[in-house]
């Protein structure tokens, strides 16, 4: 796994993610994206950031839009012989999350700049702390179990 502290996307799926390892008796690996100084670009270059992990970080892009970020967290699981099964970056597919903050973060008729941002990261912070940070937690993990699963199991 690539992961940061300070991401809520990580604080959700991490802990998640180890669990799995556990209970499936997998080896997890976790590296840290950043060195001394976060990430200030969508795509990392480890000459200007040759503390961190980004030489890493650069196979496991997150492409959406049209573009590519250095998204977090990412969890890679490969067979025994070192074969890629899955790839899970930043959120579970069911979980909208860039509609959702798009929505937290737009203005309100009548809100200053100020008042948008304030009220954005209430909204946010109150999302972590509802059971629906949990369930995409779950969310997570049920997709990657569905893909190993379909991976270990369907011939192609």
């Amino acid at each position: 796994m690539i992961s940061e502290d300070w991401s809520s996307d990580c604080r959700r799926d991490v802990p998640a993610m180890a669990r799995l390892a556990e209970a499936g008796g997998l080896e997890l690996r976790i590296f840290n994206r950043d060195g001394r100084k976060i990430l200030g670009t969508r795509r990392p270059d480890p000459a200007v950031y040759p503390d961190g992990n980004h030489d890493l970080m650069l196979e496991f892009l997150n492409a959406k839009n049209g573009g590519e970020w250095a998204s977090l967290p990412v969890a890679v699981f490969y067979s025994n012989d070192f074969q890629e099964l899955h790839r899970y970056i930043e959120y579970a597919a069911i979980y909208h999350k860039d509609l959702i903050r798009g929505h937290q973060q737009a203005a309100r008729a009548g809100e200053t700049e100020t008042q948008t941002k304030e009220r954005g990261q209430r909204e946010f912070v109150a999302m972590q702390a509802s059971p629906f940070f949990d369930v995409w937690a779950s969310a997570g993990v049920d997709e990657v179990l569905s893909a190993l699963y379909e991976k270990l199991t369907v011939k192609r």
